[in-house]
């Protein structure tokens, strides 16, 4: 077998070769996608974890001076007390909010089927200005089957729950193996979340130098500040939701205690959890309240239910439009400012495509298409990519170039001159770095000369 000699330069690839080992690198990658997508969703779970927790790892690395591996492992310790903590705290406390919700169902339909009896009594025929409709083939069917209704029987007595326990549990033990299985599954996928993103807390840090070493020196700075702009994004709508989350959910708990209306912490709970999704949330979590002002009314207020729902509407309407108009632009910012149709739509899809995950992350995505699409945009136009002035890529050690305001300038005489071009030499074509030392050497030859 032969080996390159010393001096020997590799045979660069003809075009063909290069195309056809980019064509294949991509479907590989497709491939291993397609093979993957079982894990993907645990892997993107992962990565989202390790991103909201890493600037507490930072500060354990930095500011206390711990190993790197002592920071992930003590942040991800502390998460997971949190997570057995907060069930043992909330739990008495939402169990005493579902007691405060007595609605006696036997009234509440005896009720609604006297009141339908009485509606339908009176569409029995219509009269409308000389004509009289007869809808009684319609109505006196449904009035039947309103008469033969007993509340008393559609509600089930304690005997006969207990005396429905045995069949039950016959019928529970057919799908015992079922749900232990799936109990399994939901403790193994915990497990394996956590693992990875254990990992991926610990190499963060070393993804961002990998994908940098793939950009040409050239186009670093840019790509640089590219990141920096989608991160934002990212960093601003993660922290702005979890602020928001713990904002609305007090604002929705302590408004709806004083208002008098029961559960008031599940509906506080329910509020700042469902603000996961965007424009659609607070719509959903408005909807228990107002049934429940309907059915059970204020404890506090001496209205009636139906005004007390009105109350209850307009005060979700004031939270929500609070949130939208100061809240959300104060945590959130222009980093995910986006058209709230565009949002719902994005919802949606994500909601279809990834389950919660993909409705939770539908909104930054969205904003980060719109950053590559307008990058892409300026890039083929010919427009500049930012307002940043990029001239050197970003390395170790270098200070981060800084937005250069625009001043006015007074053209001069010698500026208003034509200025012969002298033709393109070697140098300027050199990466930016050769260049700069270039032009140092040249300006300290010219000191001493002078």
């Amino acid at each position: 077998m032969q080996t390159p000699e010393a001096g020997q330069t590799s045979t660069e690839w003809s075009e063909a070769t290069k195309r056809t080992v980019a064509i294949a690198g991509v479907l590989i990658g497709v491939l291993v996608l397609y093979i993957s997508r079982p894990v993907i969703s645990f892997i993107l779970l992962a990565a989202i974890v390790a991103f909201l927790l890493n600037p507490i790892v930072v500060f354990f690395d930095t500011r206390l001076r711990m190993p790197r591996w002592w920071a992930v492992m003590l942040t991800y310790a502390l998460l997971l007390v949190a997570m057995v903590l907060l069930p043992l705290i909330l739990t008495p406390a939402v169990v005493d909010a579902v007691r405060d919700i007595d609605i006696d169902l036997v009234s509440l339909l005896a009720t609604t089927t006297t009141r339908l009896e009485q509606l339908l009594e009176q569409v029995r025929l219509i009269a409308v200005m000389n004509y009289r409709f007869d809808l009684s083939p319609v109505v006196d069917p449904a009035l039947g089957m309103l008469t033969g209704v007993v509340p008393e029987e559609m509600i089930p007595s304690p005997d006969q729950v207990y005396s429905s326990i045995p069949s039950v549990l016959e019928l529970a033990t057919g799908f015992a193996s079922t749900i232990v299985g799936r109990l399994l599954w939901a403790v193994l996928a915990f497990l394996f979340t956590l693992i990875y993103s254990i990992y991926i807390s610990y190499d963060w840090h070393r993804y961002g130098d990998s994908f940098l070493e793939m950009i040409p020196v050239a186009y670093r700075a840019e790509y640089i500040y590219l990141g920096r702009q989608i991160s934002r994004v990212w960093v601003a709508y993660f922290r702005g939701q979890l602020i928001l989350s713990l904002l609305i959910g007090l604002i929705i708990g302590v408004g709806t205690a004083l208002l008098g209306l029961p559960g008031a912490l599940l509906l506080g709970i329910l509020a700042g959890l469902l603000e996961v999704l965007p424009n659609i949330g607070p719509v959903l979590a408005a909807i228990p309240a107002i049934l429940l002002a309907l059915l059970q009314g204020s404890s506090v207020l001496s209205v009636s239910n139906l005004v007390f729902a009105l109350i209850v509407i307009l005060f979700y309407t004031i939270v929500q439009q609070l949130e939208n108009n100061i809240i959300v632009p104060r945590l959130i910012g222009q980093a995910v400012d986006l058209p709230p149709i565009l949002v719902m739509a994005g919802v949606i899809v994500g909601a279809s495509v990834g389950g919660i995950l993909g409705a939770f992350m539908a909104a930054p995505i969205i904003a980060t298409g719109r950053i590559l699409a307008q990058y892409a945009y300026n890039k083929i136009s010919g427009h500049p990519s930012f307002s940043l002035e990029v001239e050197s890529p970003l390395v170790e050690g270098e200070v981060e170039p800084v937005p250069v305001a625009d001043e006015p300038s007074v053209p001069s005489a010698a500026e208003d001159a034509p200025v012969a071009r002298e033709p393109l030499t070697s140098a300027d074509h050199r990466a930016p770095g050769e260049a700069h030392e270039v032009e140092s050497s040249t300006t300290e030859a010219e000191s001493v000369e002078g």
